[in-house]
């Protein structure tokens, strides 16, 4: 049977991120009347005009790139963890067969995640959710540890593929 399913999941904003993006549209309102107001009464008003809106579409740019989604594509044994950032571009974390995980639970302090070659971080940030981790032995990223945020469909997908040892904790 094959099995195939996406999830997206929102990234929620930090506090910094939150004191960032305001920072931003600030500089970027405050450099657009600079740019407009020191070329007032002069030749140069329309490179004055030019100038401030391109302060205002670069604040706006960089406040989107702080909407981040990430999408679980799950697909007969191996999972793809994207990261789109703004709804305008996408990357590939990482992609990752459940036959070569060593680890596999909830991401709390007793999670078996330390000493590992890379960290994937793929999940909500959401503290009404809960975040999970999978370790591997990945190809070309050495040991890995992806953290992301399922839902009980796509944990109820992704344990028949973990090894027995696994699948037998996690029930």
């Amino acid at each position: 049977m094959d099995v195939f399913k996406e999830k997206m999941v929102r990234k929620m904003l930090s506090r910094n991120d939150k004191i960032c993006r305001f920072l931003i549209i600030v500089s970027a309102v405050a450099l657009a009347f600079m740019c407009f107001f020191i070329t007032i009464g002069t030749p140069y008003i329309l490179f004055g005009m030019f100038f401030a809106a391109l302060a205002l579409y670069g604040g706006y740019y960089l406040v989107t790139n702080f909407d981040v989604e990430y999408e679980y594509i799950i697909t007969n044994g191996e999972i793809d963890f994207d990261k789109i950032t703004a709804q305008r571009s996408r990357k590939r974390l990482c992609t990752i067969a459940f036959n070569t995980a060593t680890a596999f639970g909830v991401a709390d302090d007793s999670a078996d995640t330390a000493n590992a070659d890379t960290y994937v971080k793929a999940s909500a940030d959401d503290p009404e959710l809960t975040n999970y981790f999978i370790r591997v032995r990945h190809k070309s990223l050495g040991d890995t540890v992806v953290y992301f945020t399922p839902d009980d469909e796509l944990l109820g997908l992704i344990k028949p593929f973990l090894p027995r040892n696994l699948r037998e904790n996690h029930r």
